[in-house]
């Protein structure tokens, strides 16, 4: 929620680095297997230092931009690792709870993360991808993708932030539909299968 008021302040790249402890900490808590650990820190490690290298080089350069993508590419890879790591910690457990709906909500959240640094990254290699309204063009703000991707996934679609390329507006519709489908079918599903838990545990 906070992400909005942040982009004034530094770069959605410098935004989203404190958030690889995050993914990281989902990892090690939801799937206790070394191997999946030791993927997430590898993907966490060429994401931060991807990172440390686009603040390091000149703005100007097309080094710079490769790098920023490159590091948001990570991004998003680590984003996506995490999810399944996540989706495995709800899928192989025996019993509903309340941390399976938790980690439910958490992956609805992640889903978000993830095609935010997509949407950034499509807009990084073709500036024409998204359109900001009249208003935020007059200011010179720049589109935030971050929110425009929570806006989608929520299916809300406010209108100030429109796609403007094939890719950016299929990626969009993907986003909406997955959205719509997990709220619908997935979640519904773990809700339905703890209460029935809940029930057969009563005495």
């Amino acid at each position: 929620m906070a992400f909005p008021f942040l982009e004034d302040i530094a770069r959605p790249l410098i935004l989203i680095l404190p958030l690889t402890v995050v993914f990281l900490a989902g990892v090690m808590v939801t799937d206790a297997e070394p191997v999946h650990v030791r993927r997430a820190i590898g993907i966490a490690a060429v994401q931060v230092g991807l990172t440390v290298v686009s603040l390091v080089l000149r703005e100007t350069g097309p080094t710079y931009w490769i790098a920023v993508a490159a590091a948001l590419a990570a991004t998003a890879a680590l984003i996506l690792y995490s999810t399944h790591c996540v989706l495995r910690y709800v899928l192989r457990a025996r019993f509903i709870t309340r941390d399976q709906i938790y980690a439910g909500v958490c992956m609805y959240l992640m889903l978000g993360f993830a095609f935010g640094a997509v949407f950034y990254l499509v807009n990084i290699l073709d500036p024409r991808s998204f359109a900001a309204s009249a208003d935020l063009a007059i200011r010179g703000e720049n589109p935030d993708l971050m929110y425009f991707s929570f806006v989608t996934l929520a299916t809300l679609g406010y209108g100030d932030i429109t796609p403007r390329t094939n890719v950016a507006r299929s990626l969009a519709v993907i986003e909406a539909l997955i959205g719509m489908l997990y709220i619908a079918i997935f979640m519904a599903r773990l809700v339905s299968m703890y209460s029935v838990a809940t029930e057969h545990r009563r005495p």
